[in-house]
């Protein structure tokens, strides 16, 4: 499955983000686009990747 996936990001052209984090940072990075600001209400505030 994870050739599955490099596969299909290497087709479409796609790469995936670095993250990185902060020691300043009191939020986590959102998994999906890296944002990393408070939830709102269990969702990333950017994106909208559930997250609780």
């Amino acid at each position: 499955m994870r050739g599955q996936w490099r596969d299909n990001i290497e087709r479409e052209g796609l790469a995936p983000i670095a993250i990185t984090i902060s020691e300043d940072s009191e939020h986590m990075p959102c998994p999906a686009c890296g944002t990393a600001a408070a939830l709102v209400e269990g969702a990333c505030s950017d994106c909208g990747l559930q997250l609780e």
